[in-house]
């Protein structure tokens, strides 16, 4: 794997597996490959700490396909969870091609097996309010929006407001990591950092939205690598 950059964490404490490591994989990110998710796989097992988890973001999908595509909502939903599941098909047949002991600290999981988490839900409503009361923020959210959808982003404000609830919603897993079962996933690699990433870190170390940071109350923070399959 190539590192580019590590936000909210050192490279020694990366290889000397202080956290456990969790990989986001969304269904609009074509980096992802079979080939590339077994590399990531491969590292993720050679420096987390306990295990590693592995989260396909499907039903989070389903805003763009309603906004983008002019899907009603059902239809999204169904199609993104038809997506999600093979895509979780997918990579348990990388993990399956791992020694036993390796597969053994595999968990994949989907989008909602996380968001009735306790922690998880505080974090979001906490986010949804900033959003709903403070413009600069929403305004920041909106920009991340544009800028991430470039050309394709539509015209009508409404519709990118609908669609910054992908952001809203994926936001507090890149603050304060996953929580599954009894452990937590702080350290995530994705291939490239973004205006969101600026986000998180500002939140993390108070130099964006203090008033939210402090609201926010994070005691563990997502550690963000910037990693590339070579």
């Amino acid at each position: 794997m190539i590192i580019k950059k590590i936000l909210g964490a050192t490279e020694d404490e990366v290889r000397n597996k202080k956290f456990n490591i969790f990989l986001g994989i969304s269904l609009g990110n074509k980096y992802f490959t079979k080939f590339r998710i077994k590399k990531y796989l491969e590292w993720a097992l050679e420096n987390t700490k306990d295990s590693v988890l592995v989260l396909i973001a499907d039903e989070l999908h389903a805003v763009n396909s309603q906004v983008l595509k002019n899907y009603d909502k059902e239809k999204s939903i169904k199609l993104t969870i038809k997506a999600g599941a093979d895509i979780a098909n997918c990579v348990q047949k990388i993990v399956n091609s791992f020694p036993e002991d390796k597969r053994q600290l595999i968990r994949v999981i989907r989008w909602g097996e996380i968001t009735q988490e306790s922690g998880y839900k505080i974090l979001r409503s906490k986010i949804y309010n900033e959003f709903k009361k403070n413009n600069d923020f929403k305004e920041y959210i909106l920009e991340i929006v544009k800028t991430h959808l470039g050309e394709h982003a539509p015209d009508e404000p409404l519709k990118i407001e609908s669609l910054a609830r992908y952001v809203l919603d994926e936001l507090p897993l890149l603050l304060n990591g996953v929580r599954f079962e009894d452990r937590h996933y702080t350290l995530l690699p994705y291939p490239g950092l973004s205006k969101l990433d600026e986000l998180v870190y500002g939140l993390h170390h108070k130099k964006m939205f203090p008033s939210l940071s402090e609201e926010l109350g994070l005691i563990t923070k997502t550690v963000i690598v910037e990693a590339y399959v070579e």
